[in-house]
């Protein structure tokens, strides 16, 4: 067996190339299972019932922004416990892991189940997209204890830095979604539930087995009971660091929002379904980025407990590099051909010049990633959850919100990929300026 990685002490370039191999690949299998619904529906059922689950998107980012709250948060506690060698804090964050999934779940699942058809028809679906809509919503939303947990209980592997232990729970998952889906959809005619039911099924089977490796003592940090508890102290700290992860998320709920409504205003069904199509391949190819950069979190957040800041600084360095590096090389094709892209999400799709430029601009919006990210990401590490916070909410408020506002009403439908560009590239800067002068600080302290 290999010799397992030294987060302290071994060079960084080798931690970031050893720590993202899994990474990377575990969040493209993540990108792959986003899209395993959407494809098999797109081509088993028909256009509208694609463009009723992708206008969900906003509400799937609401699960997402509970999910990232305690994840991020649970994860921190933990990697700075683990450079602390704070055993007894270490004890403490997966019981109260677990009553935060709880009681966020049910939150979630009883207001989903009651309010189901008025949160759809708020997305701006009408006719048989709704329908749709209504019918997938309704059974994920059933599911949703999986999804948070799964995912929570599986940051925590990672801030540990076994990001390949993490990867094989998220690659177990998506293969069985992968087959249920089409066996439910086409072969047992469930149609639109089917695929819902297969999403639920695999994130049942994900948690079931991160709760396994807990339950077996297989972490290489104190675990203690795994059972429920709620204690203030650590509740505290996985809330503060948290919130900005969570409000972060948030506010890209808020921002679908008006993304998706105002295509119903401006849009034809074509430019509606064009830029659902749109969407969902940049956040396939920005996952696996994001994959790249997972591995910050344990290296910064352990060597900030150990007091190595100048290790800190490096990293944040060397993982910006690799990322924008990463993105060279996914861009490439995609760039080139744009419209084969697209054509695997919907065959039948017709395009023009105008939607292959605003593909290309859109999607160069991923080489921002790396620098606004790792700046969020460094934040968290540290402990400094008020400082990530604020940027999440002031660029929804000071730079999204203007734009797609003015934008539209002089260039209609193209205007909402430039205030998508716009936005992005004032936010990058942002952040790389505020991340230098905390680095700054750091070193000279």
């Amino acid at each position: 067996m290999g010799k397992r990685p030294d987060i302290l002490k071994d060079n960084l370039w080798k931690l970031m190339f050893k720590l993202s191999l899994p990474g990377v690949l575990g969040m493209m299998v993540i990108s792959i299972n986003s899209l395993v619904d959407v494809i098999y529906v797109s081509y088993f059922i028909n256009s509208e019932a694609f463009t009723g689950i992708s206008l969900l998107f906003p509400l799937v980012l609401v699960t997402t922004s509970v999910t990232v709250f305690i994840a991020a948060g649970s994860s921190s506690v933990l990697s700075r416990a683990i450079g602390a060698n704070d055993i007894q804090k270490q004890q403490k964050v997966i019981p109260n892991m677990i009553a935060l999934s709880i009681i966020s779940s049910l939150i979630l699942m009883i207001g989903g189940i009651l309010f189901a058809e008025q949160l759809v028809a708020f997305m701006g679906a009408t006719g048989a997209m709704l329908d749709y809509g209504i019918s997938y919503f309704k059974i994920t939303v059933l599911g949703v204890f999986f999804s948070i947990y799964g995912l929570s209980a599986n940051g925590l592997i990672r801030s540990e830095g076994k990001i390949k232990q993490a990867m094989m729970f998220t690659v177990l998952s998506v293969l069985l979604n992968c087959t249920l889906t089409p066996l439910f959809i086409h072969v047992f005619s469930m149609g639109i539930a089917g695929a819902a039911w297969s999403s639920t099924v695999s994130m049942f089977v994900y948690a079931f087995a991160t709760s396994l490796y807990f339950a077996r003592k297989k972490a290489s940090f104190a675990i203690g009971k795994f059972s429920i508890r709620i204690e203030k102290s650590i509740i505290k700290d996985v809330i503060h660091v948290g919130t900005s992860a969570f409000v972060m998320q948030l506010s890209n709920v808020i921002k679908q929002f008006f993304l998706f409504r105002t295509l119903t205003w401006y849009g034809t069904p074509h430019d509606i379904t064009f830029f659902s199509a749109a969407f969902r391949l940049f956040s396939f190819l920005a996952i696996p980025v994001l994959g790249l950069l997972q591995p910050m979190q344990p290296i910064i957040g352990i060597n900030y407990g150990a007091s190595n800041i100048s290790r800190c600084i490096e990293a944040i360095k060397i993982f910006r590099v690799g990322g924008v590096l990463f993105v060279s090389v996914l861009m490439i094709p995609v760039l080139i051909f744009p419209e084969y892209c697209i054509r695997l999400l919907l065959p039948d799709i017709i395009l023009d010049t105008r939607d292959i430029f605003n593909l290309r601009i859109i999607l160069m919006v991923l080489f921002l990633l790396p620098l606004a990210s790792s700046s969020i990401i460094f934040f968290q590490s540290i402990g400094k959850g008020k400082l990530a916070s604020i940027f999440p909410v002031g660029r929804q408020i000071v730079l999204f919100l203007p734009l797609i506002w003015c934008l539209p009403i002089v260039y209609g439908v193209d205007g909402i990929y430039y205030t998508l560009v716009i936005e992005n590239a004032l936010y990058a800067m942002l952040l790389w300026g505020v991340s230098s002068v905390e680095l700054k600080k750091m070193k000279g302290n």
